[in-house]
């Protein structure tokens, strides 16, 4: 019994989250093993949508990444011919879709995709920065120089740069002093300063083409589906910042999307996600006039 139940919550496992968060499902290894990643989307779309979350909870972003943008492919000329049709296979035993119609399938995937992309992000790794330190420090350490001391030397410096007023008589003759005894130049540490800034600027523009791309699925996800509560939801989250440090700040963007969230929660009759959505637009924005607007709407229906 508990694999039928553990193979039925494959398609649900990003999609059907409490409190509207994606919750991660601890599969037994055994029956891990079992299951094989179909090389099309359509042959097997609940197992392939289980791949996907398996990827993204795996950390393995960009073989997510592509199994996504695969799996849209699949499900574009689907979704021309008649968004609201039944995803062929959608059913596989005990394994389903969240919702079978072509239109919240491909509404998912651009979700799916969405996260995947935001992760990517936030995971960038880029050691450029690290190398052009440490041969920095390398070339001082050959010299005979331990890590306390050039470390003493980078905080003066940055101390002369950063403030002036602050960079005393003996900051001047001891920062001096170990620029002669490490045979070390100003201006090469100018040099530092500046190689490592441009491996930083390149690293961050990576970093918010990704960004950009997850605002991009998330709007294609509502675009798709005016009805996923998760897209609009996370995309409030990525607005807000709480998806994490380095997201785009946008706080009327974040207040509108909740809004949007909240209605259809309510509409769906989904009160415990409504309430998460109404807790996070009020910590965003007490005075939000989208809290108004809900609590118009409830007195309304009242």
């Amino acid at each position: 019994m508990r694999k039928k139940i553990l193979v039925a919550l494959i398609a649900a496992l990003v999609l059907t989250p409490a409190h509207l968060k994606a919750k991660e499902a601890n599969f037994e290894k055994s029956i891990e093993k079992k299951i094989v990643c179909p090389s099309d989307f359509l042959k097997n779309p609940p197992v392939y949508f289980y791949c996907i979350y398996r990827d993204y909870h795996n950390h393995k972003y960009d073989e997510g990444i592509e199994r996504a943008q695969k799996a849209l492919k699949e499900i574009e000329p689907l979704l021309k011919e008649n968004p609201d049709a039944i995803v062929p296979n959608a059913v596989q035993k005990e394994a389903k879709l969240r919702d079978p119609h072509v239109k919240a399938v491909a509404s998912d995937l651009h979700l799916l995709l969405g996260m995947l992309y935001y992760q990517k992000s936030m995971h960038l790794k880029d050691n450029s920065v690290k190398k052009i330190y440490r041969n920095f420090y390398s070339k001082l350490e050959k010299k005979g120089f331990d890590f306390f001391q050039i470390s003493e030397l980078m905080n003066l410096y940055s101390k002369k740069k950063l403030f002036p007023d602050a960079f005393t008589k003996k900051d001047n003759e001891k920062y001096t002093k170990l620029l002669k005894e490490m045979g070390v130049k100003e201006s090469d540490i100018d040099k530092l300063m500046e190689e490592s800034q441009k491996a930083s600027s390149k690293l961050e523009k990576e970093r918010l083409s990704y960004l950009r791309k997850a605002v991009g699925e998330f709007r294609k996800a509502v675009n798709v589906d005016p009805n996923n509560a998760i897209a609009y939801y996370q995309l409030g989250n990525l607005y807000s910042g709480v998806l994490g440090e380095g997201a785009p700040q946008d706080s009327e963007g974040a207040e509108e999307a909740y809004y949007r969230a909240a209605l259809l929660l309510k509409k769906q009759k989904d009160m415990e996600g409504y309430k998460e959505v109404v807790k996070r637009l009020k910590m965003l924005n007490p005075n939000s006039k989208y809290l108004k607007l809900l609590e118009e709407k409830g007195n309304k229906n009242a």
